[in-house]
């Protein structure tokens, strides 16, 4: 019988599971990391979630221009590489398509390229650089407070190279000039110096190539300084767009949420070796597993006394009666188990829910009486962890068979009295119990660790 029993729970037991899951979609919550003068993480809502949980993580009063963000202790990575800027590789293109009189000519055409790549090179320095963005990061604080305007010098110089390095930009007519001055230079040097005297000739063609080398070194150095202004304002718009607004994570049951977040402090937007970081942590959440059934231990008392018989004591030589020996509170220790029928339960910090005083079938084993004995019943817990049952109880006990109670006892042959004739049976009685459930002593033990 109790095989049959165990099995039928366990049967009800998946078929509750499953639609318990199926119909039980993942809880929500949300966590704030608030960057400041004193950054913290903001949790809300109960810290006992019931099952699996989507953790919205949400950044505000950041400033990705000059902190890195990152969950869970990573390490922010360095930043990618960025592509190659157009310029580069430009040297070698020109095309020589100046024709110079002579080579005073050629030297004044070298000349005013210098003079215009030197005010390249001014206006860029000046209107084209981040500096003041990085350099801002230095002593802002809150991180946040200076975002606006850095974000507004950004988009300043964007706009300022994409106007002066457009295809008939400024400063792309300046470089494309000055290239193909260098070309045209090295490559009629000869039939221009050709026409001075032939005593001046190799001074007027070192003149020249000098010019033309110094040319080259502009050309180069204005190169680097427009490569060097396009990748930081790239940078810019890389840790711009790298802390997102918000992260959502999922966590299965069971499992503590700890949500930690690490800001690195970049230099010149960049990620450098050994860099200042502070790591920000909070244990937000717990999620729950389900539990189907519950375990309990605790004293049960069976509405019918615990009786055994005997022979009363012989008076002035008569027969002696049969009479009770014994009878007693019927009390018994039980391990209940019952099953949450109505869907799973989650145990957290509430002492009471209005769904804990739906009955569950329970079925019981006595602790003195483990093969002869069996609780059959319903069950609720009014207090978490303590659990009330109901039901009866089948267990085995003795039955008076002859002579009945109150009667003279039988004499054998020699007249000596005997006792009463008994049989073993099964009887079934109501019963109350009061159980403790094992789920407490899980949820400490949990909890200590």
């Amino acid at each position: 019988m109790k095989s049959r029993l165990v099995g039928s729970l366990l049967a009800i037991a998946s078929i509750t599971l499953a639609a318990s899951a199926a119909a039980q979609s993942n809880e929500r919550r949300t966590v704030v990391f608030r960057d400041g003068l004193q950054p913290r993480i903001e949790v809300s809502g109960d810290r006992f979630v019931a099952g699996a949980l989507d953790l919205v993580i949400r950044f505000e009063d950041t400033n990705p221009l000059c902190f890195a963000y990152t969950l869970d202790d990573d390490v922010p990575a360095p930043a990618a590489k960025l592509p190659t800027p157009r310029f580069e590789g430009a040297m070698s293109s020109g095309p020589g398509t100046l024709v110079f009189s002579d080579v005073d000519a050629a030297q004044a055409a070298v000349d005013a390229r210098l003079q215009d790549l030197g005010t390249l090179s001014m206006e860029a320095s000046d209107k084209g650089a981040l500096d003041d963005v990085w350099d801002t990061c230095l002593w802002t604080d809150p991180p946040a407070k200076m975002l606006a305007v850095q974000q507004r010098r950004v988009a300043e110089v964007d706009a300022l190279l994409k106007t002066r390095l457009a295809a008939n930009g400024a400063w792309t007519r300046v470089l494309v000039s000055s290239i193909d001055t260098l070309a045209s230079v090295r490559r009629r040097a000869d039939s221009l110096v050709a026409a001075k005297p032939l005593d001046a000739q190799p001074a007027a063609r070192r003149r020249l190539l000098d010019s033309a080398a110094e040319l080259e070194r502009y050309v180069t150095a204005v190169f680097t300084l427009l490569q060097r202004l396009q990748q930081d304002l790239e940078l810019a718009r890389v840790r711009l767009a790298s802390t997102p607004a918000a992260v959502t994570r999922t966590y299965a049951p069971g499992q503590r949420v700890t949500v930690r977040v690490r800001r690195t402090r970049l230099e010149d937007g960049r990620v450098a070796p050994g860099a200042d970081s502070s790591v920000f942590s909070a244990e937000a959440y717990r999620t729950l597993s389900p539990i189907l059934f519950d375990v309990g231990f605790g004293p049960s008392i069976t509405l019918k006394n615990v009786e055994e018989y005997g022979l009363s004591q012989r008076i002035d030589g008569r027969v002696p009666n049969v009479s009770r020996k014994r009878d007693d509170l019927n009390a018994d220790g039980v391990v209940a188990l019952s099953m949450y029928i109505w869907g799973s339960r989650h145990l957290d910090d509430t002492i009471f829910r209005w769904q804990q005083l739906l009955p569950r079938p329970m079925i019981g084993l006595s602790m003195s009486q483990p093969f002869h004995s069996i609780y059959v019943g319903g069950q609720i817990d009014p207090i978490q962890f303590v659990d009330l049952s109901v039901g009866a109880r089948a267990y085995q006990t003795d039955f008076l068979l002859d002579p009945q109670l109150g009667r003279p006892a039988y004499t054998d042959e020699a007249g000596v009295p005997q006792q009463p004739a008994t049989r073993k049976g099964v009887t079934t009685q109501l019963f109350v119990s009061l159980t403790f459930s094992t789920d407490l002593v899980q949820r400490w033990i949990v909890s200590s660790f």
